[in-house]
């Protein structure tokens, strides 16, 4: 069975694709070297990020939180640990500390990343002649 052409593929798969693992959607475009790039980059974001934040910053209560659900199953899956590490009401989270902040804006920059890059998979997909015609163009 061969994969199918660039034209039947869903667009909108490769959206929810993207959000679910970085990098997904161009995995499933066909562009294996961004999938690779995309997700060791917004999953080492969201890592980096909780690290530096001591894994207390991605918490589903606080606004910044809707930023870094956008890098989807990394930030999802570390969600539990930065609970338990933060303790009851967020006791143990030093929302004072400065390294706290750099980790917390790490990983709402790996959710605002995979947007672009879960929206550039979906472009792909949904206008393939586009980026003919800009080459024909040029």
């Amino acid at each position: 069975m061969t994969a199918p052409s660039e034209k039947d593929r869903s667009p909108f798969a490769a959206l929810v694709l993207g959000w679910v693992l970085p990098g997904a959607g161009h995995a499933y475009a066909g562009r294996w070297g961004k999938a690779v790039l995309f997700f060791s980059l917004i999953t080492a974001l969201v890592v980096a990020g909780l690290v530096i934040g001591k894994g207390t910053n991605i918490l589903p209560n606080r606004l910044w939180y809707a930023a870094q659900v956008c890098a989807g199953g990394p930030a999802i899956a570390l969600t539990p640990i930065s609970q338990y590490l933060a303790g009851p009401n967020d006791s143990n989270a030093d929302w004072a500390d400065p390294l706290h902040e750099m980790g917390t804006l790490y990983t709402a920059v790996a959710g605002f990343l995979n947007l672009l890059v879960m929206m550039d998979a979906y472009t792909r997909l949904a206008y393939p002649g586009r980026s003919e015609e800009q080459q024909e163009g040029a």
